[in-house]
């Protein structure tokens, strides 16, 4: 019989008996929630528009910088480079719509196997980064190169052509370390935790593409982490020392390393008049392309540097041919674009519902805003030409196809914050 216990007045009040305490509440089911699923919320439209804009703008600036191009290399049809291009950008658009729907916290779904005894964690965002790095991996035995002499950073598909994995791997790391974060935020400033883990994961990564050789992916990569890894809490004396340690080793890389060629153009990109008809060329053609556009331009696909004077003028050095068609204004146009893209992606960010939300959001709009910024220092002859290319812009199914997939979780993340 239960226990009874007298009130200030002598009522009693009898004690629950043991073993029937309060029975526990039944979860809530989220609304608009179904599985992976999350209906509620809308996306972000400012986020939305810009990416929209500099879709069509992209897309259309490489048209006008490629169609000679395309014309002397696929047998007399001008439109091949931008019809492809187009259609990775169809299928880039369809991921976005759909991932923009997807719950993107399902990254953070974990499974528990027991591996060699002991019990370990497995999570997509593991899978993802093992799947990246595996692709990767494949270009050293299998790898193809665009060109005669050129870096093996292709992997062929039958039927379809080549892949790039790099661009793959990019996003592999954003997403792990958006996760490990998120999950290990309360440790960040533990030295092990911090800077050992993740520096561990990254050095595989530095291995396998230098094996390619893709220097400027390092660049980005270890940028995009230090970067994360700040936001995450590191502790900023890790940070100084990561950047000083990261820097001497891509220092004894490049020293006893076949890639020299490096030294060559940081020398080379403070003077594009030093030798115009060989390790300059290229910048030397870039910028004469910024220069004579002058204030407003000559005009949409009246550029002359495209025929067959600039190389690679729908990849690496479109911005030159905008530059030349549209002049200083639009240069800074496409500048103030990027801008407004890297801090809506920092507020969507900012304002998301959890830190998995306000790490991918990050890196996202990072890897973005830096891979537009040094390809525009190549291009004005501000940062060595290392092959980097421009979102949005550039030629390049994969790049351009795993992009709108990240804008695609962006605007997931974007459902779930707390915009104003």
């Amino acid at each position: 019989m239960a226990a009874e216990q007298r009130t200030a007045n002598g009522a009693a009040l009898s004690k629950p008996a043991r073993g029937r305490g309060k029975a526990p509440e039944k979860k809530k089911k989220e609304p608009h929630r179904w599985w992976i699923f999350y209906w509620g919320g809308s996306i972000d439209i400012p986020m939305l528009v810009i990416t929209l804009v500099l879709l069509v703008m992209g897309i259309t600036m490489m048209f006008s910088a490629s169609h000679a191009l395309s014309y002397r290399d696929n047998g007399g049809d001008s439109y091949q480079y931008a019809t492809k291009q187009v259609g990775f950008a169809i299928g880039g658009l369809v991921s976005m719509f759909v991932l923009s729907f997807v719950d993107y916290r399902i990254l953070m779904h974990e499974w528990h196997p027991r591996w060699f005894g002991k019990r370990r964690t497995v999570s997509l965002a593991h899978i993802l980064l093992v799947l990246s790095m595996g692709l990767t991996a494949l270009v050293i035995p299998f790898g193809v190169r665009n060109m005669e002499g050129g870096p093996k950073r292709w992997l062929p598909l039958p039927g379809l052509g080549t892949f790039q994995p790099s661009d793959i791997l990019k996003v592999g790391l954003i997403v792990f370390l958006a996760y490990y974060i998120a999950v290990n935020y309360k440790k960040m400033r533990h030295f092990t935790v911090g800077l050992v883990k993740p520096f561990l994961v990254f050095g595989v990564i530095v291995v396998l593409l230098m094996a390619q050789p893709h220097l400027s992916a390092v660049v980005i990569m270890g940028v995009i982490m230090m970067f994360m890894l700040y936001i995450g809490g590191i502790n900023t004396r890790y940070v100084l020392v990561a950047l000083g340690a990261g820097l001497l080793v891509l220092i004894i890389a490049l020293a006893f390393s076949d890639y020299t060629y490096f030294w060559s153009r940081i020398a080379n990109m403070w003077d594009p008049l030093a030798d115009p008809q060989k390790d300059t060329y290229q910048t030397y053609q870039a910028v004469l392309a910024v220069g004579s556009g002058g204030l407003w331009g000559k005009g949409f696909d009246n550029s002359t540097q495209k025929y067959y004077y600039l190389p690679e003028a729908q990849n690496d050095f479109v911005y030159a041919v905008c530059c030349e068609e549209f002049g200083f204004i639009g240069g800074v146009v496409i500048i103030l674009l990027f801008l407004i893209f890297v801090f809506r992606g920092f507020y969507i960010g900012r304002k998301s519902d959890d830190r998995l939300g306000l790490m991918l959001a990050t890196g996202i709009s990072l890897q973005v805003g830096l891979q537009a910024f040094l390809n525009i220092g190549v291009n004005v002859s501000a940062a060595p030409n290392t092959g980097i290319s421009m979102p949005f812009f550039s030629y390049g199914g994969t790049a351009l196809f795993m992009l709108l997939c990240e804008i695609g979780v962006m605007l997931s993340i974007s459902r779930r914050a707390k915009l104003s």
